[in-house]
């Protein structure tokens, strides 16, 4: 009995388990085969561009490894017109749910210009896929070598040489047209944007709709291209690089309202920012020589009511502004080659441009200055006038002979009578006279300016192509700021799209203007035409014209810990990346999308800037065709597969149960690729 006992139960379970096996078998016979979707990534393919076209093939699930079957055809000649690996299957892996096929464009003159490769899916036992309204089918667009930029080269373009694309890809669309030179050319015809009349329109007549920082209202009408500043005001067409370029300016000139005396001077601080346009596109010369007389840089670097020195009272001249014209604004520390790399005497050893009885000197120099203008008729208690160039008083001047920057010697002045500060202002034209010609500064300033808008650390090539352009523009003349510009823009490096691979080029974009690059990208307005986006300071670290120190947000030389440092590279504005700013900044992406990029809103529900979303809206019910927008839109398309697979299932997971549930679509995929790294860097 006990051992039939025993029996019974084996019998029982070898008799369930093969009936489970067998059920199961049929179950498996009988079940619908694994779902497959094709899935166009990026349909957009030229031939003088290395990014490849991709399709990727979706399942459903993820356990076992899936063999998908297709077939490549369309006009387009494989092996010829573009390379793809070979076959006719591919396999998703098990645990995955996605691959991809991409098709590297060969790099040839195509014949005729445009041509199509069409992906289709076939059938299998193994799977089934939706076959209705060609659901299977994707077509990718093959174009030729041209000599006009493709629409990803042109997003690249002005993600470097402007704000970034509008929502309408209209800018794009210019530079594609014109070309790169055609529209640097166009930009530089273009009258100035001016900030300080708007500023003065705005505290005159809007005073209910303008409030904290005006200055910065000003500032980003102008960067979003208002044509019309203000009603009777001049009708101008946005100026886009010569804003950029402006910005650039001002966080080498720096001046800033953290002292309390300029916070309380916005008409100034803008007339400052418009002298900076004014001069983006003229002598560097001239440049330097009106941001050394601007009273608000007398002020920020105190060599406004700068007296000279008395030796027998034991005063001296203030040496700030002395200091920092060489250090920051024209030669920097130490003896350049022309191409910006360091000199090093016999002992391989840095050497320093100037010592401390250089900048004496060079501090006597700037003594005399105070308030310009009509009623300036004191040095001491003239009218405050944050608007007009500073006025010299050679009875203020140190008159004596001064030897400055380059051994040049400057004789003793005799002061002017009546005092027109004729002696002063002699000594501070050959001081700026001197530091123009100086040959570190050519390429001191020109890398500068290439870290601002192109990479953070260009080649000592790079450089010293465009420093020999500052040198001679071609035409014999020195200091020429179109011919800088335009070398900086249209050099190889610039240009070249094998960068895009390169982890050593570009540059981590400055967080505020990816909140700048955001509102452009979506077209945003606030219904009485400001945009009060203010108190953006301390979330991105940053505020046009608010750095905390004359050295700008960030030094061009700060390296983080890490990979970057230890490779001898730079990464200049990643000291403003920090644990706060790591998500602070993406936050309130999210917020500004739903709710208006004002950081604290408005009572007044007019002045709420809005994104305009309307060509999104078109896209929400085909989450990809949505990314392939945002991601040339925001990032060049630049966006890698996976990031396009974990950002489409995120979106596609919002559906018509959820409030709102389009708009929740738009804010969602806009967010997640604004917070992805190729959002961040600009390459």
């Amino acid at each position: 009995m006990k051992d039939s006992h025993r029996f019974v139960p084996r019998f029982f379970l070898f008799f369930s388990v093969a009936l489970f096996a067998a059920s199961a078998s049929a179950l498996r016979a009988q079940a619908p085969a694994e779902t497959v979707s094709l899935i166009l990534i990026d349909g957009d393919i030229r031939e003088d561009w290395p990014d490849p076209g991709v399709v990727g093939f979706h399942r459903k699930g993820t356990t076992g490894p899936l063999t998908v079957s297709f077939t490549i055809g369309g006009t387009a000649t494989r092996g010829i017109d573009y390379t793809v690996p070979a076959g006719d299957t591919i396999t998703i892996p098990d645990g995955d749910q996605e691959v991809w096929l991409q098709f590297q464009p060969a790099n040839i003159p195509l014949s005729p210009a445009k041509k199509t490769i069409t992906v289709t899916l076939q059938s299998s036992a193994a799977y089934t896929f939706d076959t209705t309204k060609n659901a299977h089918v994707k077509t990718l667009a093959l174009s030729t070598v041209s000599p006009q930029p493709s629409t990803k080269a042109a997003v690249r373009f002005l993600l470097q040489a402007a704000f970034g694309p509008d929502g309408g890809f209209k800018n794009v669309q210019d530079v594609v047209k014109r070309g790169y030179d055609g529209w640097i050319t166009a930009q530089f015809a273009k009258p100035v944007g001016l900030h300080q009349p708007y500023l003065s329109y705005l505290n005159r007549v809007k005073k209910g709709d303008v409030y904290a920082d005006a200055k910065n209202i000003a500032w980003w009408n102008r960067v979003m291209g208002v044509s019309s500043s203000y009603p009777g005001g001049p009708v101008r067409a946005a100026d886009p690089l010569r804003q950029r370029v402006g910005f650039a300016l001002s966080e080498i000139f720096v001046i800033s309202d953290r002292p309390d005396d300029l916070s309380n001077q916005p008409i100034g601080m803008s007339n400052y920012y418009d002298m900076l346009l004014k001069g983006a596109f003229g002598n560097y010369r001239d440049l330097l020589y009106n941001v050394g007389t601007h009273p608000c840089m007398g002020v920020y670097l105190s060599h406004l009511q700068n007296e000279k020195g008395d030796p027998e009272a034991g005063t001296f001249a203030d040496e700030n502004f002395a200091r920092e014209i060489m250090q920051l604004f024209s030669i920097g520390l130490w003896e350049l080659n022309p191409d910006g790399t360091r000199k090093v005497d016999d002992q391989n050893q840095n050497i320093p441009t100037y010592d401390n009885t250089t900048i004496a000197n060079m501090a006597r120099v700037m003594t005399g200055f105070s308030f310009g203008g009509k009623k300036a008729d004191d040095f001491w208690y003239p009218p405050e006038n944050y608007t007009t160039p500073m006025r010299m008083w050679d009875e203020y001047h140190d008159v004596g002979p001064k030897t400055i920057i380059g051994g040049i010697h400057l004789p003793a002045r005799t002061p002017s009578d009546p005092d027109i500060g004729t002696a002063g202002l002699a000594d501070y034209a050959a001081a700026v006279d001197a530091l123009f010609n100086h040959p570190n500064t050519g390429p001191f300033f020109c890398r500068q300016l290439i870290q601002k808008l192109i990479t953070s650390n260009p080649s000592p090539e790079y450089v010293g192509r465009v420093a020999a352009k500052f040198a001679n523009n071609g035409s014999g003349v020195r200091g020429d700021l179109k011919a800088v510009i335009r070398a900086i823009l249209l050099d190889p490096e610039a240009r070249d799209p094998q960068k895009l691979t390169s982890s050593t080029f570009g540059k981590m974009k400055e967080p505020y203007l990816r909140t700048v690059n955001l509102v452009r990208a979506f077209n945003a307005r606030a219904a009485n035409g400001n945009y009060a986006l203010n108190y953006l300071g301390d979330l991105h670290f940053q505020q046009p014209q608010s750095a905390p120190s004359v050295f700008n947000f960030y030094k061009p030389g700060f390296a983080p810990a890490g990979p970057i440092n230890d490779a001898g590279l730079v990464g200049p504005e990643f000291q403003i990346l920090n644990a706060v700013t790591a998500l602070s900044v993406p936050n309130y992406h999210l917020n500004a999308l739903r709710y208006g990029f004002n950081r604290w809103g408005s009572e007044n529900p007019r002045a709420l800037v809005r994104g305009n979303f309307r060509q999104e809206l078109a896209l929400v019910n085909d989450v990809p065709a949505l990314l392939r927008r945002l991601d040339l839109l925001l990032t060049g398309g630049t966006l890698p597969n996976e990031q396009h697979e974990i950002i489409r299932e995120a979106v596609e997971r919002i559906d018509d149960s959820m409030w709102e549930w389009k708009q929740e679509r738009i804010w969602m995929a806009i967010y997640l690729i604004a917070a992805a790294p190729e959002y961040g860097i600009l390459r």
